[in-house]
């Protein structure tokens, strides 16, 4: 608003604003409105979420939205989206299949070898980047395979349950 403080939405009677924050020398709190008023008092937190500010006028309880923690928990609901979806394993570039070091239905963790795929004379590992089930397996040792050619689809364990060998997790 004017680069004096931190800013935070707020819900108020039902209605969302921006304010701007800014400590004073006594311990109130100055709050800036977007309409341009602004309003001092003492400001205690009720919850993570709550904070509640005492002014000549009264009280008034504040639902408090911090944009970086709005912007942290969206990352952390797409990373928990992308972690649900298998991953696909591919080539990175033409070759040739050495070895394969998993087979269908076998469980993985994070960093187990899938695979060795030869290329310009280099063998090159290729691990898993989390845990799960091999539920595609397209590679066989010997085999050559292009740039971008599917190879194994692993797909996440299921929370809970049996897993894939019968055993409780």
């Amino acid at each position: 608003m004017n680069g004096r403080g931190p800013e935070y939405e707020v819900v108020h009677d039902g209605r969302t604003e921006v304010i701007q924050t800014l400590a004073l020398p006594d311990g109130r709190l100055s709050l800036l409105l977007e309409n341009g008023r602004q309003i001092c008092g003492r400001a205690s937190r009720r919850s993570p979420n709550e904070v509640e500010v005492s002014t000549q006028r009264g009280v008034a309880r504040l639902r408090v939205s911090d944009p970086l923690r709005a912007r942290l928990e969206a990352a952390r609901s797409r990373t928990s989206a992308a972690e649900s979806e298998s991953e696909e394993v591919r080539a990175l570039m033409p070759g040739r299949i050495v070895e394969v070091a998993v087979a269908l239905g076998d469980t993985v963790q994070s960093g187990h070898l899938l695979l060795v795929l030869e290329a310009m004379k280099m063998q090159n590992e290729l691990r898993a980047t989390r845990s799960g089930v091999v539920t595609q397996c397209a590679a066989s040792p010997g085999q050559t395979v292009d740039a971008g050619a599917l190879l194994l689809i692993i797909h996440p364990e299921p929370t809970g349950g049996l897993s894939a060998s019968g055993t409780m997790p």
